[in-house]
């Protein structure tokens, strides 16, 4: 939920604090600082992150799901991957992406790997007979324009070759019905200079992603609203939101919700074709984006080394009495096991140290009543 900014900003601060710490006990105790305990503490630190970081991308764990009381409003995520991408996750299966996106709330995903079908078609063999029965995979890729990156909906990949990563070369054919392929602009990307042969023909952009959950999507999403609104009216786009998913993580950061009634009675191909139209038809009014609420967009230093402070207060403002008081009471419990396991050690290293002194003060005691006793 971070932005690499805010995230690099995040580890900087967290550093800054060790050092601090580090420096404010010398000079309480001098002689404390030892090199060998501080790059030893560094690298626990280092390697409890790292593995706090692991946990948090790949360990299976409770999800933030969207809840709809409105029968004829639909989740949707517009963008997504499996293992067939060249960069997603091994093992995250189309059935992987389905629980995903059925554990965070959503009814639909667009299955958008790089260039190819093989995880959309493998979700699509799997789809519930009618929408209403489970969360449902529609077929989509992600292709290119250049240095921009697309997403083209509403296709058969049965009947579209692509011969080219860019969305022009392919050979495009509709998923059937009256409503043609469209197209979704991807985060990052430069919305300020959008080429003319993606707002015409038959083809054409119908669509701008308002949220992205990668890290550098995020990060143009809110430095950017602006100029992504501006777009989106200007050009009569609906606001999408797409979790970019890949496989790793376990948190959808924003949902796309469309108004259609009676689309739990649908079929897959019968969805896809009604999520389209709507889109085409109403617009900027199409698609209303629920986000998570997050720390803010950094202008300066100091706000992107609080993000992380400000993304956890966040967090606790929305949570219920119960998720807080846990939260409280996890978080002091691990730092009050932190600091005993810390001063059982620091007591250990002192017994130590004393043993050593006796031992090496023992054979001169010896050695003085030798001594002494040759004299008498």
């Amino acid at each position: 939920m971070l932005s690499p900014a805010q995230y690099w900003a995040t580890f900087v601060l967290c550093a800054v604090c060790f050092l601090a710490a580090t420096l404010v006990r010398q000079r309480r105790a001098p002689g404390y600082l030892c090199p060998i305990r501080t790059v030893r503490c560094a690298a626990g630190i280092l390697g409890g992150t790292v593995a706090m970081l692991g946990i948090m991308l790949i360990a299976p764990r409770p999800m933030a799901s969207l809840a709809l009381g409105d029968p004829d409003l639909i989740a949707v995520d517009f963008h997504s991957h499996t293992e067939a991408s060249h960069d997603g996750r091994a093992g995250f299966t189309a059935e992987r992406n389905r629980e995903w996106h059925q554990r965070s709330g959503f009814d639909a995903a667009y299955v958008t790997d790089h260039r190819t079908f093989d995880g959309a078609l493998s979700g699509e063999a799997r789809n519930p007979s009618v929408a209403g029965d489970g969360t449902v995979l529609l077929p989509g890729v992600e292709l290119r324009d250049g240095s921009e990156h697309l997403l083209l909906l509403g296709v058969d990949p049965r009947r579209m070759k692509i011969t080219s990563p860019d969305w022009q070369g392919a050979a495009v054919a509709a998923n059937g019905g009256p409503v043609p392929p469209i197209l979704v602009l991807v985060m990052p990307g430069d919305i300020l200079h959008i080429p003319r042969s993606e707002i015409s023909g038959a083809v054409r952009l119908a669509g701008i992603e308002a949220s992205d959950g990668s890290p550098r999507g995020l990060a143009q999403s809110a430095t950017g609203r602006d100029t992504i609104l501006s777009t989106s009216s200007r050009l009569g786009l609906a606001l999408v939101a797409g979790s970019d998913n890949h496989g790793w993580g376990r948190l959808a950061p924003a949902w796309s919700v469309l108004r259609i009634p009676g689309w739990r009675g649908l079929t897959p191909a019968q969805l896809d074709i009604e999520i389209r139209r709507t889109i085409v038809t109403r617009g900027t009014s199409s698609v209303q984006v629920i986000e998570r609420r997050t720390a803010p967009p950094s202008h300066n230093a100091v706000e992107a080394a609080l993000g992380g402070v400000t993304a956890g207060l966040v967090m606790a403002r929305t949570m219920s009495s119960e998720e807080r008081v846990s939260w409280i009471a996890w978080s002091w419990g691990l730092c009050v096991w932190s600091l005993r396991l810390a001063r059982r050690n620091r007591n250990r290293r002192r017994a130590g140290l004393r043993t050593r002194k006796k031992q090496r003060t023992k054979p001169h005691l010896i050695e003085e009543a030798a001594a002494i006793r040759v004299a008498s």
